[in-house]
């Protein structure tokens, strides 16, 4: 029953462009270069954002990181059954080969505040703010429930306006995280009514959304400073098609295979220098 449960989630909330990323992953495996080019060319951004978003360093030695991940999950392809198992590769390596020392400070201070979160909370914060992916496939790809991802993502935007979230009182807690599921709905005239009666009890949760809203345009920068440019991006590519040209792909042992088809945990992890 489960497996007919999450048939029907992905058939009735995808998106066009999931489908076309389930596609090339698909064709991919069967060693299509061009159609694993394209499939990377989805997520470089995401990638280039987070290690912009981790350290001060060099834009060459950046770009180095994001060729070595997309060459170590060209190798490990075939151990992903789906594309949240590619996006969960991705994001597990990101997360470990972020460099952990290195200077954080930012003539911009929402850089280094930025570069303060922990590793988890601002990967989940950059796809869902940056990348603008939908919560439920943040949620899925960092294994959490929606309701622990929007208390990652109210963290983070506690800690961007410069209020620590200890300092919030469990009710102010819940109510932060009701401001970030707002944010992810639809336009909802009742909830907003419930929301804003709530927000009069607790004025610094109010200030805290007032903040929020204020730094939008400011983190809309903020993107745009780790997003290379066309030719930065079209020699990115080609390197990372390069490089997998010469590459060969692993093959998974039958028992990883069948494991994760229920579930995803048989998969190496990505060394990036």
């Amino acid at each position: 029953m489960g497996s007919i449960r999450r048939y029907f989630f992905r058939l009735f909330n995808s998106t066009t462009e999931r489908k076309v990323c389930r596609a090339q992953l698909k064709a991919a495996k069967t060693e299509d270069h061009q159609q694993y080019l394209a499939l990377a060319a989805n997520y470089a951004s995401l990638a280039q954002a987070y290690f912009g978003a981790t350290a001060h360093e060099d834009a060459e030695i950046r770009i180095a990181r994001v060729e070595q991940i997309f060459l170590g999950l060209w190798q490990h392809l075939r151990y992903a059954e789906r594309l949240s198992d590619f996006e969960f590769m991705l994001s597990s390596a990101l997360i470990e080969s972020a460099p952990e020392e290195g200077p954080i400070q930012s003539t911009e201070p929402l850089v280094t505040k930025l570069r303060l979160l922990a590793p988890r909370t601002r990967l989940a914060f950059i796809a869902y703010e940056f990348e603008k992916w939908p919560a439920r496939w943040v949620a899925l790809v960092l294994r959490i429930r929606l309701d622990a991802l929007h208390q990652l993502l109210s963290e983070a935007r506690c800690e961007l306006c410069g209020i620590s979230w200890e300092s919030l009182c469990d009710e102010e807690r819940e109510c932060v995280k009701a401001v970030s599921v707002s944010l992810d709905k639809s336009p909802d005239i009742k909830f907003n009514k419930t929301l804003s009666n709530r927000l009069s009890l607790y004025p610094r949760v109010g200030q805290i959304k007032a903040q929020w809203l204020e730094l939008r345009p400011e983190l809309v920068e903020v993107r745009h400073r780790y997003i290379p440019t066309q030719g930065e991006r079209d020699q990115l590519l080609k390197n990372i098609y390069n490089s997998i040209l010469e590459a060969p792909m692993d093959r998974p042992p039958l028992v990883d295979r069948i494991v994760n088809t229920v579930h995803f945990s048989r998969h190496r992890k990505i060394e990036v220098s």
